[in-house]
């Protein structure tokens, strides 16, 4: 750990001051952040007009059907409304409400390469 603390306490101090600079190397270094922290990056990638919102957007929805196990369709054509209206905080507010009720995938480890031209015999 750094003076600046640990890479999620960076990735919100990040959020907090609207920074995807850091952001991105940060949530890199972490390797998957919560829900409500993705929330948190789309809405500063809103905010910065940036052209990935659209797809970060997207994303952040398919992550809440995947990750809400009690979520019903009509909750989730909400959501997608709610990310149609940002940055209107009724929308921020709907969105957090349900991203809290996420419960997070099993973190994705990446399997060594085997070699194919390695031979053992």
């Amino acid at each position: 750990m750094t003076s600046d603390g640990s890479p999620y306490t960076r990735l919100r101090r990040a959020i907090q001051a609207g920074n995807l600079a850091v952001i991105n190397a940060t949530a890199a270094e972490l390797g998957s952040v919560t829900l409500r922290d993705a929330l948190g990056i789309l809405l500063v990638i809103e905010a910065k007009d940036d052209e990935r919102f659209e797809r970060a957007a997207v994303r952040w929805a398919g992550r809440l059907a995947l990750e809400a196990p009690d979520l019903e369709l009509p909750e989730l054509a909400g959501a997608l409304e709610s990310l149609h209206a940002l940055p209107d905080e009724h929308a921020q507010r709907t969105l957090l409400a349900l991203a809290e009720r996420a419960i997070p995938a099993a973190p994705r480890h990446k399997r060594p390469r085997e070699s194919r031209n390695v031979r053992t015999s």
